[in-house]
């Protein structure tokens, strides 16, 4: 009699913590995705920051100041492109994940509503 009820509990216990696990494997793994996303970014705009940096030190006379001003719209335009470039990849991570938790969300409701409760009392 109560190794029925033990067993019903830990497989409606089961039956609960699945969409939780698979919930927090989805979380996990989309945090990993943006932690190694954002170093990436860092480094390259850490990057590009040196460069202009270098770029800024090769002036030297009038000359060498024109030619870096010249550069530096071609530099601006770069960076709004990965700026833009960036910002999407960025929201089709979240985009995915989104749709991930939703997928979760709408099978753990459908784990928890298909629980028999009268099992349950039966087996007690």
């Amino acid at each position: 009699m109560y190794n029925e009820f033990f067993n019903t509990s830990q497989e409606q216990f089961d039956k609960m913590a699945a969409p939780v696990r698979k919930f927090n494997n989805a979380t996990l793994d989309y945090v990993s995705k943006l932690v190694e996303y954002q170093i990436s970014m860092f480094r390259s705009y850490s990057e590009i920051s040196i460069e202009q940096m270098r770029a800024l030190q090769t002036v030297t006379d009038p000359k060498s100041l024109q030619a870096y001003v010249g550069a530096q719209a071609e530099a601006t335009k770069s960076l709004g492109e990965k700026v833009a470039k960036d910002a999407n990849e960025l929201v089709e991570l979240q985009r995915g994940y989104a749709e991930e938790v939703q997928k979760l969300s709408e099978e753990g409701l459908a784990t928890v509503t298909s629980i028999d409760p009268a099992k349950a009392r039966k087996s007690a």
